[in-house]
């Protein structure tokens, strides 16, 4: 009997521990990359965000600032080249013009966005003009005209609802090494 329960117990620790942890990638949306002529998926990463409160004096509140930041000094994924190929595939009530590639600033120990607010970053949406665009099926294989400059990338939903009081965001994050 108490082995029942205590696997009963571990089991329940278990699912509460998993709940949650799946990122809601706007409507299941894949981005994938091609690396050596294969497609490798890029997994969703939530944004962490820090609230630095301003300085209180009197009875005047200077404003808070809020950094939405990706841990670790590089992505995970690299991009073979510096125009790296991308096959998009939108989730459900979205389109290709909803993503765009930001480049993060990078620090010793995470990569930032600039800006807070996605719209008020330098970005570059997937477009005809900027992209050579083709269908794959249900998918967008998409191929930068002009090469990225070296550094750390998301591919980003910019009509995605942000989540969490402080509004993180779902991203994709690749980078683009020196040649």
């Amino acid at each position: 009997m108490k082995r029942i329960i205590i696997l009963y117990v571990l089991i329940c620790t278990l699912a509460a521990q998993t709940k949650g942890q799946e990122p809601p990638t706007s409507g299941e949306a894949k981005i994938e990359i091609s690396v050596n002529g294969s497609w490798v998926e890029i997994p969703a990463q939530q944004t962490q965000s820090e609230l630095k409160p301003g300085w209180k004096i009197v009875d005047y509140q200077m404003k808070s600032r809020l950094t939405h930041y990706l841990s670790g000094k590089h992505a995970t994924q690299l991009a073979d080249d510096n125009r790296p190929e991308f096959r998009v595939t939108p989730g459900d009530k979205e389109i290709l013009v909803d993503y765009a590639f930001i480049r993060l600033k990078r620090t010793k120990f995470y990569r930032k966005l600039p800006k807070v607010k996605l719209i008020e970053n330098e970005y570059t949406r997937l477009e005809p003009k900027d992209f050579d665009v083709s269908a794959d099926g249900d998918a967008f294989v998409c191929k930068p005209r002009l090469p990225f400059q070296p550094g750390e990338y998301i591919l980003v939903n910019l009509a995605q609802h942000p989540v969490g009081e402080l509004n993180d965001l779902f991203v994709f994050p690749f980078c683009v090494m020196e040649e």
